[in-house]
């Protein structure tokens, strides 16, 4: 098995996502994500700079719709509605969602172990690589959170590592 690194508490997930979106944030123990064929969820891959899996992080569509509205400060209503009759995040969404779990990285690092950098974000179900899959399907931790962001909704969010 490769090296992992830290994942972060609720805590410090919670003040990045706040400071992020400008918003209230609630963070707290959730159930399971569970994975649905009809309605994606989006799987960050956390890497070392040598490029070896560090960590995942998978969001449901309605917090990675929520975290990505907030960011890029787009109209709550209108802006789900959209994303729920498109069934997935598209353009500005995916872009704004990107940008969320790209600065979550820096939640992942410490002074003792290797660099860790956002290297994907993909749909899931679907094609995933074969270490962050072993990753998921073994993991050493594991965070299971519900997360409300004012105005926005309340989705899941697991950090796997």
């Amino acid at each position: 098995m490769s090296a992992r690194c830290p994942l972060p508490a609720r805590a410090s997930f919670r003040d990045l996502l706040r400071d992020l979106v400008g918003q209230q944030v609630t963070v707290r123990p959730g159930p399971p994500l569970a994975l649905r064929e009809d309605r994606p969820s989006y799987l960050a891959g956390y890497r070392f700079d040598a490029g070896g899996a560090a960590a995942m992080a998978v969001a449901d569509l309605t917090l990675a719709a929520a975290a990505g509205a907030a960011i890029g400060m787009m109209p709550p209503k209108e802006t789900l509605a959209e994303v729920e009759e498109a069934g997935a995040l598209e353009g500005d969404m995916l872009e704004f969602f990107h940008e969320v779990v790209n600065v979550a990285a820096r939640l992942l690092n410490s002074p003792t172990t290797p660099h860790v950098v956002l290297r994907s974000l993909d749909p899931v179900p679907g094609e995933i690589a074969e270490d962050l899959a072993a990753m998921a399907t073994a993991p050493s931790v594991r965070h299971d959170w519900s997360v409300t962001i004012e105005g926005y909704g309340e989705g899941r969010l697991v950090f796997i590592g």
